[in-house]
């Protein structure tokens, strides 16, 4: 089962930058989507996922099926897979009728739910849009689903824009309501609620009777520091099944990526279970705390040792890969300047949130992976901490696996990297490619992890030389496919 409904521009405008707008005739548009995908379980009952994907309309092909009227039509075929089991889906989602097809905007979502049991699935979904035949290159992800009987859990996070008590339930009805899913996890300036609803389960199985305590923060994905005034506690009573419904006042939470952090206390505080989500923040009104810094000590500490201006310009520009958006803000502004006091300040506070046991040992780590990535992917024009690849390494570490294919035929030079975790994301994947062969310079060109780039059509940015730097005006997909093996999507989809 199904549901189709609108999200507005202001929920999406992120996602409007990530998924590039097209124009000109039907012939020249290329569908683009976004998905998010959540697991839940109701104590006695199969697990299940659900599944929430966004489609830009300005990217969809409308028809008119009645005078006057015109609809998007796209074709949504799901596959789990676990060892020998399955499970199978294919639907079509119509857009909400419009009358005008020449100003389009915001997106329309597909929601479905799957009832699966515990275990690690391999999910490929496939998306066609029927009006214009475009087909997206197949979309593999990794699912786990995981709720032992009895035990304490947490749901995945739901973030959403709006709510409405569900006057006829559906199959993706939760707790007697319907949600607007926020399938893109990005908070513009303008915007300064964060909603979000998750479901605990089992508490009952701490104690016969009493409350148990929950905790919930916003704390920063890069240096895992929770955020001050953005804390939260809450007791509920021990239940089968309790739910957390609640909004968060972001107005002064500051650019920057983050984690939505839910956890389960027992009645002594100790840690039971925890749940995270990833979310985006963009709030330039917001600014750098500089009382926190100017009242930073650093005598006897590792920076008062490095004097030299130039010096601690370099090694606050080493740090752009993994700083937050405001303190890369701040920092770009600091080199600029000839404060060797503030510079040695903010050096000296930025190692001390990250690695606050010993601050100089992360900053030694940290500089040895610089002089790395510096070694492997600099170029004539450019250091290698300023690389694409330069940047993955540092903000995520050393992959597990990096395929290497620099020869493969009609193809540009490529690299696959494959991380089996970071953070609270499994099986993420970036590929980069070398436009220019008599270089060093691998570009971004896709990735699965949340808050990168993301470009479902990556694999023809790499046959380029097949169809030519016009392969985005209406290439035939079918064609593309079989005319040249998918090895590119098979080392994604297969990593080894």
């Amino acid at each position: 089962m199904n549901t189709s409904i609108t999200i507005t521009k202001k929920a999406l405008v992120t996602l409007m930058l990530l998924l590039v707008a097209f124009t000109g005739n039907a012939q020249t548009k290329k569908l683009k989507s976004y998905l998010s995908s959540t697991t839940y379980c109701v104590p006695g009952m199969t697990p299940y996922v659900e599944n929430a994907i966004a489609f830009d309309c300005r990217t969809a092909v409308y028809k008119q099926f009645e005078p006057g009227k015109f609809k998007a039509t796209v074709e949504v075929v799901t596959i789990f897979r676990k060892g020998e089991e399955s499970v199978f889906s294919k639907v079509a989602v119509d857009s909400p009728v419009v009358t005008d097809t020449t100003n389009l905007d915001g997106a329309f979502i597909d929601q479905q739910r799957f009832s699966l049991t515990n275990g690690e699935y391999q999910m490929e979904i496939c998306i066609t849009d029927l009006n214009s035949g475009d087909v997206l290159p197949p979309t593999t992800v990794t699912v786990e689903v995981n709720y032992p009987e009895n035990v304490p859990a947490i749901s995945d996070i739901l973030l959403f824009d709006s709510y409405a008590k569900a006057e006829k339930p559906s199959m993706c009805t939760k707790s007697g309501y319907d949600f607007l899913p926020r399938v893109y996890p990005f908070y513009g300036a303008n915007e300064d609620k964060l909603h979000f609803y998750v479901e605990m389960y089992n508490s009952d199985k701490l104690y016969d009777e009493g409350k148990f305590l929950v905790k919930y923060y916003i704390e920063t994905v890069e240096s895992s520091n929770q955020m001050q005034n953005f804390t939260y506690n809450k007791r509920f009573d021990v239940n089968k099944v309790n739910v957390l419904l609640n909004t968060i006042d972001i107005k002064d939470l500051p650019s920057g990526n983050y984690y939505l952090v839910i956890e389960m206390h027992d009645r002594s505080n100790t840690l039971i279970c925890s749940k995270s989500w990833f979310f985006q923040r963009s709030n330039p009104s917001v600014s750098f705390d500089m009382e926190d810094i100017g009242a930073v000590s650093i005598a006897n500490t590792f920076v008062s040792n490095i004097t030299e201006v130039d010096t601690l310009r370099k090694y606050i520009s080493y740090l752009d890969p993994i700083c937050s958006e405001i303190e890369r803000t701040y920092s770009k502004s600091l080199v600029k300047t000839d404060d060797v006091k503030t510079m040695q300040q903010f050096l000296f506070n930025f190692w001390s949130k990250r690695s606050p046991m010993n601050p100089k040992q992360g900053f030694d780590d940290y500089m040895a992976a610089v002089k790395r990535v510096n070694m492997s992917f600099g170029t004539t024009a450019f250091p290698g901490y300023r690389s694409d690849r330069g940047y993955v390494f540092l903000k995520y570490g050393q992959p597990d696996k990096i395929m290497e294919v620099p020869d493969e035929p009609a193809a540009l030079p490529y690299e696959i990297w494959h991380y089996y975790q970071v953070a609270n994301q499994r099986d993420k994947k970036f590929v980069f490619v070398a436009p220019d062969r008599s270089t060093n310079d691998y570009q971004l060109i896709h990735s699965n992890m949340v808050g990168e780039i993301n470009n479902p059509r990556w694999p023809m940015e790499i046959y380029q030389s097949v169809y030519g730097q016009g392969y985005d005006q209406g290439v035939d997909q079918t064609e593309y496919e079989r005319g040249w093996g998918s090895h590119a999507v098979d080392l994604y989809n297969n990593p080894r």
